[in-house]
């Protein structure tokens, strides 16, 4: 999920790396992938409102130690972020130009939505000590994920897309912090699951959102010619390293 660049003239041919020029949408397409992915984070939402309610009605009356409240804090965050990018979603502007090509959108929604596959995982049989650990990663994690969709603003998309080129806030630390905070936050919940399960896990979303940054950055370079200068001085996930 990312921001980028500027208008594509018309009749410009964006060609990216795995073939698939990238182009403008037509305006209904466009209207009803916007509905459409709007109306998928709200359901979401209500679906994780839903389960924080149960949550805090399972609040013990005597109250709730620091790993059960932070689970019900996590989940309000993670509320928070369907509610907030079902709303940008909605309200962002046309995007001025995209990644064709079924591949990028596969990888793109892949690493999106994998880690719903995350509760089919076997649990693992963790200490109290180890659950507060979770809770607080996961915790830090979507915190971060807030933050950063907030600058990030209206210029939010799954797939790859350029709006708006944003390099303010946590953009001028590294150039894909949405994907860090996200990798936080799933660590986090992975601790809960069996390590043999959980790291494969990591593993293969990480690779998937590595190519997915691939593609985001072609589409950068292809309609913005000063987003190599910008990359040259920003690293892509960790400073100081890559």
């Amino acid at each position: 999920m990312k921001t980028f660049g500027v208008p594509a003239s018309d009749g410009v041919d964006l060609s990216a790396d795995d073939g698939g020029p990238a182009s403008a949408q037509p305006r209904s397409f466009s209207l009803l992938g916007r509905v459409a992915a709007s109306l998928w984070f709200i359901v979401l939402a209500i679906v994780f409102g839903r389960g924080l309610v149960g949550m805090v009605r399972a609040v013990p009356p005597g109250g709730a130690g620091f790993s059960e409240w932070a689970a019900v804090v996590s989940r309000s965050c993670t509320l928070i972020f369907y509610v907030t990018l079902g709303w940008l979603i909605l309200v962002r502007p046309r995007a001025l130009a995209r990644r064709n090509g079924a591949v990028p959108m596969v990888i793109a929604f892949s690493g999106t939505y994998a880690v719903w596959l995350m509760p089919f995982l076997p649990h693992g049989d963790i200490s109290p000590t180890l659950q507060v650990i979770s809770a607080a990663i996961a915790l830090g994690g979507s915190f971060l994920i807030i933050f950063t969709v907030l600058y990030l603003g209206r210029s939010f998309s799954i797939v790859p897309q350029a709006r708006k080129l944003v390099i303010r806030g946590p953009y001028r630390i590294v150039r894909h912090p949405l994907y860090v905070a996200e990798e936080i936050a799933i660590i986090g919940v992975l601790f809960q699951y069996a390590w043999y399960a959980a790291l494969p896990f990591l593993v293969v979303h990480l690779g998937l959102q590595i190519r997915r940054m691939v593609y985001e950055e072609s589409l950068l370079r292809a309609v913005f010619p000063d987003y190599e200068a910008y990359a040259r001085r920003t690293p892509r996930l960790i400073p100081g390293i890559w």
